[in-house]
Order: C-alpha cells, then sequence, then structure tokens
C-alpha cells in the first residue's frame, strides 16, 4: 500500500507542477454552495449506487465537500450479495478549458463500509463486515448547462477496501459567494 500511496502523491504532485495554479480559461466556474446527485457504479463487482454531494466553490478554479455514495445489496456471485457505503472529503482543482468546458483532478480521504451475505440466508447475523480508511484519487470533467452543471468522473480508493467508481450526474448551484462576479458572454 505504501507503493501506491507513494505513486498517488507524485501524481498529484506532478498534475498540479505542471498545469500550475493558473487558468487555461477564466470561465463559468462556480463559486459558493453546489448540490449534486448522480447514479454511481462499482467497477469491479458490477454493482449500482446512488450519490449525493454537497460541494463549496472558494474561487473559479478549488471546490471541496463531503460525498456520500449507497450501493444497496446486489448479487455479486450465485451466493452472495454486497453492500457498499461509501464516505468521502473531496477537493478538486478545475482546469476551464473553455467557458462551458472544465477538466479536474480529485483527491480526498475516503471510509467505506462493506457488508457480504449468503443469497440464501438474507439474514443481518449472517453479514461479513469490513470497514477501512483511503485515500480517493481520480479526475472529471463537467460540462456547464448555465442554470447547472453536468459531469462525469473516475475514482479509485486506495486503502484497505481498494475500489475504482464511475460517477455521472448533475450539480446545482444554490447560493453563489458573495465574492463571485458575473461573467458576461
Amino acid at each position: 500500500m505504501m507503493t501506491t500511496v507513494k505513486g498517488y502523491f507524485k501524481f498529484i504532485i506532478v498534475t498540479f507542477g505542471l498545469f500550475g495554479f493558473g487558468n487555461f480559461y477564466h470561465g463559468q466556474a462556480q463559486q459558493g454552495w453546489m448540490l449534486g446527485a448522480a447514479p454511481s457504479s462499482e467497477i469491479d463487482n458490477s454493482i449500482f449506487g446512488a450519490n449525493a454531494r454537497l460541494y463549496f466553490g472558494v474561487n473559479d478554479h478549488f471546490c471541496f465537500g463531503p460525498e456520500i455514495t449507497l450501493f444497496p445489496y446486489q448479487e455479486i456471485d450465485d451466493e452472495n450479495e454486497l453492500k457498499i457505503l461509501d464516505l468521502n472529503l473531496n477537493a478538486h482543482y478545475i482546469f476551464e478549458l473553455t467557458h462551458k468546458l472544465g477538466v479536474y483532478p480529485l483527491t480526498g480521504v475516503n471510509y467505506t463500509e462493506e457488508k457480504e451475505r449468503l443469497v440464501a440466508l438474507q439474514e443481518e447475523e449472517e453479514e461479513e463486515k469490513e470497514n477501512g480508511l483511503g485515500l480517493n484519487y481520480g479526475f472529471g470533467a463537467h460540462y456547464n448547462l448555465h442554470n447547472l452543471y453536468v459531469f462525469a468522473e473516475f475514482k479509485g480508493v486506495a486503502g484497505k477496501l481498494s475500489a475504482e467508481f464511475v460517477t455521472v450526474g448533475v450539480i446545482l448551484p444554490l447560493l453563489k459567494s458573495p465574492l463571485k462576479k458575473d461573467h458576461t458572454e
């Protein structure tokens, strides 16, 4: 795991080192509070869940916030079902490529709880439960549709319960920061 963590930090340092903290395009990134929802897929077990997030945009490029993703019990093979609760605190640094399109690396911390049970029994007493902390890494893109953002992202978790996820959804701006200057097109 230590090799994975070292590689992860090298990736972050190289990403920010190459691009700096300047911007490609001074676009329409959101400042203030944003609420998002999305379906999500856990790649290894091919299960689907629901993601909710509340982010705060500090400026046109940096936002952070908590996320929760719940994957209810789903069959992962002929004998077992899996349930995952994924809690995250993530940060994004957004590079606006145009006034509508932005890309971002993501990083953060993760707590995951997995429960597995036999399909035939479906009793709480027969569950196997694991939990663990991890580090998040990944990337994403968003597209500004004027009053909302459509996004797609890949997230990996390096830790005791490593996993990879794909999430596609929408972000709705709630309250704009009073420091936000409106951009005209």
